[in-house]
């Protein structure tokens, strides 16, 4: 079996899978002060929850935005499965050709994202990972990676917005009740859905419209994707996918190890 994770700035995501079947995927919360050792009992605890052996794990792959976790959440996986973790990053074959300036500046979950939407859709597409920070990444008709655009996350917007003024308190991210809100957390609530999905609506128009096309293959990830993507309308269809990531880890690790055999 296959340990797939995803090190993102909020939460760590990762999975198991046995060949191409997700046997079960979990997240704990990301932490820079956990040691190996804790690392190891949390993943451990988890693999017992889902009644996995960790014994059954002969390959993993990590993939992280979180530089000062890569050594620890490496050596914790070591540590508990006894396999050397693939590391994504420059020298691993991901079959994707990268169109933009700084070909290394491109994030390791966005690569593992891309990977998957390419086998998942037609090109060209958008994808859109509504993370710590929402991210649309294009993906021309020739297959291309060839921009990706970057703003602030739901959640780093709210809590920004609850830390600056002081009359706005902390909130959960419910289902709106209307467009205008008629008390201050109905209206913060609205503001955020209905202001999230309204610019990624507008976003997605201006590719379609730069790219000259009329409907946009589109898909959608991230911990915030199916509080969001249900308040679209621009037109263009967006299929939420949850396990974007760690399908393009699998593949990921798939062609690398082909490559090696």
């Amino acid at each position: 079996m296959l340990f797939a994770c995803d090190i993102e700035n909020t939460n760590i995501y990762f999975g198991v899978f046995d060949e191409d079947t997700m046997v079960f995927h979990s997240e704990i919360a990301t932490s820079l002060e956990k040691s190996v050792d804790e690392y190891v009992i949390l993943l451990n605890g988890v693999f017992a929850l889902h009644q996995v052996a960790v014994t059954s794990i002969d390959g993993a792959i990590i993939a992280s935005v979180v530089r000062p976790l890569n050594a620890t959440l490496s050596q914790a996986v070591e540590k508990l499965m006894h396999v050397k973790p693939l590391q994504v990053g420059p020298g691993v074959k991901t079959g994707l050709n990268i169109k933009t300036d700084i070909p290394s500046q491109i994030g390791a979950d966005i690569v593992a994202n891309a990977v998957a939407a390419v086998s998942l859709a037609s090109c060209p597409l958008v994808f859109i990972d509504l993370g710590t920070a929402t991210t649309l990444t294009a993906i021309n008709e020739q297959g291309e990676l060839c921009g990706v655009l970057i703003y602030p996350g739901v959640l780093s917007s709210l809590n920004a917005l609850s830390a600056q003024a002081a009359e706005l308190p902390c909130i959960a991210l419910d289902k709106p009740r209307t467009i205008l809100g008629k008390n201050t957390i109905d209206s913060m609530v609205s503001g955020i859905i209905y202001g999230n999905a309204s610019m990624i609506d507008g976003l997605l128009d201006r590719i379609a419209e730069e790219w000259q096309v009329k409907d946009l293959t589109v898909l959608a990830t991230g911990g915030l994707a199916d509080k969001i993507v249900p308040y679209c309308r621009s037109g263009h269809t967006v299929q939420v996918e949850p396990d974007l990531t760690l399908l393009g880890l699998k593949k990921i690790y798939q062609l690398n190890r082909r490559h090696k055999s």
